[in-house]
């Protein structure tokens, strides 16, 4: 008996700990007729002038099914992290264009229901610092997962929030060359 306890205590604190989850992967190849080592030797400032948000192609057919998710409140919530850590100039020469991969949202009734047996809610997306020529000058693949559910952790205004700031976080992070905290 004692175990069984000690087995399913161990279950929920893996299903708790990989219920949420974040990460970036860096992506080293250089732009589009650029040299390996032009691309390398690139300077990359830690500010940009604006940011630029879009849906790749797959993701826009995933729009239909995916009704809470909000591009707009993503990219102002990457826009606020950004001037959060006066990382958005106006004589910045660089930009920050997001091209959204993936993404996937749950109902409401689903997260709170089954939780993280419904799969996740996530959002991935490659990030690049472009010079003012468009020219790539650092690329990764940043992407956040939201797993959760129950009353506490199901509600749609929590999921999606927690997303797109965990999303902004590491976003932020690869633009000033930190770990996320």
């Amino acid at each position: 008996m004692q175990a069984s306890i000690k087995l399913a205590a161990v279950l929920l604190s893996v299903a708790v700990l990989g219920g949420c989850a974040s990460g970036v992967t860096r992506m080293d190849t250089p732009s589009a007729g650029a040299s390996p080592a032009a691309t390398a030797t690139a300077p990359i400032e830690r500010t940009v002038k604006s940011v630029n948000l879009s849906l790749s192609d797959d993701a826009k057919k995933l729009v239909g099914d995916n009704l809470k998710f909000n591009q707009e409140t993503l990219r102002t919530t990457i826009e606020r992290a950004l001037n959060g850590q006066n990382l958005v100039k106006a004589e910045a020469s660089q930009v920050l264009d997001i091209e959204i991969t993936s993404f996937r949202t749950r109902s409401n009734f689903t997260a709170i229901m089954f939780g993280f047996m419904a799969g996740n809610d996530n959002v991935e997306g490659v990030v690049s610092v472009k010079d003012a020529n468009g020219k790539v000058l650092k690329r990764a693949k940043v992407a956040a997962s939201y797993a959760l559910g129950g009353l506490a952790g199901g509600q749609d205004d929590a999921r999606m929030s927690w997303l797109y700031e965990e999303f902004a976080k590491h976003t932020v992070a690869e633009l000033a060359g930190a770990p996320a905290k």
